[in-house]
């Protein structure tokens, strides 16, 4: 056979064949008088081979070496590496599937219906033209896909939080303060005035937190990032009071 007649019979292009033949993936025919390869059913048998593991998913380099190993142990093991691969990527396509099922039921929805109904209380108490509403629902969103773990925790000590009137009141009266500060200097004392009343209610909200976010399963590293990247963009007044509230509230005051 010439090697348009076993390229075809095998199912794959004569510049397949020469390309398997220039990597070494499979043998050179012999050759006729005329230069021209003739190949036999051998040749034709190792193509199907190759043809079929590469439809398996392996790549040339793999196929060369499952070819040259007539026990086919390299073989099993190969395709016991790529199955589990596969298995793994199956996985995670189902997750993703899975993802994508839940925002379609939501209507297009992506985020958490804890954070959804935290944030509609969040505008029932603050009102919806309280200034610093759309900060706060930032910063709530934020920690909803940053800590995917704890959000149910935390979302459960927000409920409570919001259910307890006096620590409500009190909180909603510590965010009118902290608007004020936006157009005072860092140095004001209303600043360290605000950090104080507001470090007064950090032993109440930590009273809320089940064990699993108590101070020994706690990450300061990860505070620090949160609290800086809550901090951005914020007048410098209204910074610096937010990390002497954190300052504070580790320290419980």
């Amino acid at each position: 056979m010439r090697i348009g007649e076993v390229a075809a019979l095998a199912g794959v292009s004569t510049r397949t064949v020469r390309h398997y033949h220039h990597i070494g993936l499979l043998p050179e025919p012999r050759r006729r008088g005329n230069g021209y390869r003739s190949y036999d059913l051998r040749d034709l048998v190792l193509l199907l081979r190759a043809r079929r593991l590469t439809e398996l998913g392996l790549g040339l380099d793999e196929v060369r070496d499952a070819l040259a190993d007539d026990s086919g142990v390299e073989l099993a093991e190969i395709l016991a590496e790529l199955d589990a691969d596969l298995a793994a990527q199956q996985h995670r396509l189902q997750v993703q599937r899975d993802r994508i099922a839940a925002v379609l039921a939501a209507g297009g929805e992506t985020r958490s219906p804890e954070l959804v109904a935290a944030l509609k209380e969040l505008t029932a108490v603050l009102g919806p033209d309280h200034p610093g509403l759309e900060r706060e629902k930032l910063i709530a969103e934020h920690v909803d896909a940053t800590t995917p773990d704890h959000a149910p925790y935390v979302w459960a000590v927000y409920r409570k939080i919001l259910a307890d009137s006096d620590l409500r009141e009190r909180i909603v009266e510590v965010n009118r303060r902290f608007e004020q500060l936006a157009d005072l200097a860092s140095t004001d004392p209303a600043v360290d005035d605000l950090a104080r009343d507001a470090g007064s209610y950090g032993q109440a909200i930590k009273s809320f937190l089940p064990p699993e976010l108590g101070e020994e399963a706690g990450d300061p590293a990860a505070a620090r990032r949160l609290l800086a990247t809550v901090t951005a963009g914020m007048a410098p007044a209204q910074a610096r009071c937010l990390t002497l509230m954190f300052e504070y509230w580790q320290a419980g005051a």
